[in-house]
């Protein structure tokens, strides 16, 4: 039997792929921000994008990138962003981008899906 390892990126990967999943249904709004927020946090350092994702009202999207980070939630996450000391902020901050950067790759690939007009709402020609 053979056994498969899988990387950091393909784990990241998947659980980025559950956050935007076809069931999920997301809006536009969440995958507008979505390809924001890297470069937010690569710019303003991980505390501050995501004390700005809150007081925008994005914990959906913050419960998400805590899933792919394997945070219990979104307020852990602004927590173990305000409270860590440097060295675990700069590796949690990499951490959060490679994880965001995942969901923004989603977001942009069911984007394109979403907005192509399905067949059964397209003109039928006779």
């Amino acid at each position: 039997m053979r056994m498969t390892r899988t990387t950091k990126q393909q784990c990241r990967a998947q659980k980025a792929y559950k956050c935007l999943s076809p069931e999920r249904k997301v809006g536009d709004e969440y995958r507008q921000f979505a390809k924001r927020f890297p470069a937010l946090v690569h710019s303003c350092g991980l505390a501050q994008a995501v004390a700005f994702a809150q007081s925008k009202d994005k914990n959906v999207y913050l419960d998400d990138l805590a899933s792919v980070m394997d945070i219990s939630s979104s307020q852990e996450l602004a927590k173990v962003s305000r409270t860590v000391d440097l060295v675990e902020y700069q590796q949690t901050t990499r951490e959060a981008i490679e994880c965001a950067t995942w969901i923004k790759r989603y977001a942009e690939a069911t984007e394109e899906i979403a907005s192509q007009p399905t067949a059964s709402s397209s003109p039928e020609k006779e």
